[in-house]
């Protein structure tokens, strides 16, 4: 059907008001969608992100709020040197620009040092098995203290510090501990050979040279 006949007949006010309608529907649908689509993702808005760190929590987030942002905290962590609850971190960090409505993730430090209950670790006796199971619970660990004249990497206990701690007991955690294990068996032949040395029934010249390397007292 020609154009001209499908026009023809239809000159009426109703007629072409439809037709205005339609065209701006059609013009104005796809406008207004990128016009709230630059709305919700803040197109071409660029927002700095402020210096959180060192500022309470309940602070941080006020400042990020009067920012159009918004604040999570992801972790948290002991620093004994950084006031208690303080943000310790901050992603992204301070003078990034971003968009509003964007997530500042936040690692605070916590109201107070962190504390464990200490597993047994003395009944298993087996300073490997002690040792991974104190470091899967966060604890830290000197050298181990040996004692001689116990079989050796017997776990025998545990210091924190210059005290004794027991299974059970809740230390604090990032305090380093000290397992007290044998040393191995003192070897009593060592002594037979070095310091039990007979010189009974030999001459002069065999007992200087029986006792090469020892010292001798000689009263006149």
């Amino acid at each position: 059907m020609a154009l001209k006949n499908f026009f023809s007949g239809k000159s009426g006010v109703k007629f072409w008001v439809n037709i205005v309608l339609m065209v701006f529907v059609i013009v104005a649908i796809p406008v207004l969608v990128l016009y709230m689509l630059d709305s919700f993702t803040h197109h071409g808005e660029k927002i700095e992100v402020p210096n959180v760190v060192g500022k309470s929590v309940y602070d941080a987030e006020a400042m990020l709020k009067d920012r159009d942002l918004m604040a999570m905290v992801i972790d948290s962590v002991y620093n004994k040197q950084a006031p208690r609850g303080s943000v310790l971190e901050q992603s992204p960090k301070p003078g990034y620009e971003v968009k509003g409505g964007r997530m500042i993730y936040l690692i605070v430090n916590l109201q107070g040092e962190p504390m464990a209950q200490l597993p047994d670790v003395v009944s298993h006796g087996s300073l490997r098995e002690a040792v991974a199971l104190l470091q899967s619970l966060g604890f830290k660990l000197t050298a181990h203290k040996q004692v001689l004249g116990r079989p050796k990497d017997l776990v025998i206990g545990v210091k924190q510090g210059t005290r004794d701690v027991h299974a059970g007991e809740t230390i604090p955690r990032d305090r380093a501990l000290t397992l007290v294990i044998g040393g191995g068996e003192i070897d009593s032949t060592w002594y037979e050979d070095e310091e039990d040395l007979d010189f009974e029934g030999l001459n002069t010249e065999q007992a200087d040279d029986e006792g090469d390397g020892e010292d001798f007292d000689i009263e006149l």
